[in-house]
């Protein structure tokens, strides 16, 4: 059993495809395709609204572009996306050396870590409660044409990635 364990703890080593071991969550476009005459821009805005008066949560996020293989071809990361505002990551493909290689199959990935904080509970002796505060981000893809500017591909279809966590087993196994 603690084989099987551990050789599964290898595959899935290897199929990670977010480049943060951080607690938070993660979110991936499907594959597009995009040529050496597109951009790709990947956007995070913010859901946040700005309330005056109150000081918002820190909104870090990490903006990656990978291929269809896994490999991480560009990265971004952001120490805080303000309330209602947002971060682009821009990809332009190297130019394919052939025809039958038109486009790169690529897909988005936008990493919200989690963050900590500490609220106290009722008197005499406050207890420390930790909560965990994720920004709000909504993710969005869009593939434009370099010559007239025009968005040939845009989508907000984004999914969660499921996180793999493992723990020792309780009690022996023989």
């Amino acid at each position: 059993m603690a084989g099987l364990l551990l050789a599964g703890s290898q595959i899935l080593a290897q199929a990670q495809t977010i480049s943060t071991s951080n607690p938070g969550s993660a979110v991936t476009s499907g594959i597009v395709g995009v040529t050496g005459g597109q951009t790709a821009r990947l956007n995070a805005l913010n859901l946040q609204p700005v309330i005056p008066g109150v000081t918002a949560v820190a909104c870090p996020a990490t903006l990656e572009i990978y291929d269809d293989t896994g490999a991480m071809l560009k990265q971004l990361v952001v120490t805080n996306i303000s309330p209602a505002s947002a971060a682009s990551l821009v990809f332009k493909p190297v130019a394919p050396a052939t025809p039958a290689n038109a486009s790169a199959l690529i897909r988005a990935v936008v990493f919200t870590p989690s963050a900590s904080a500490a609220t106290a509970g009722s008197e005499p002796a406050p207890p420390i409660i930790p909560v965990r505060i994720s920004c709000n981000i909504i993710a969005s893809l869009e593939i434009t044409d370099d010559s007239t500017g025009e968005t040939h591909t845009f989508t907000t279809d984004f999914r969660a990635m499921p996180a793999y966590f493992f723990s020792p087993l309780l009690g022996a196994v023989r």
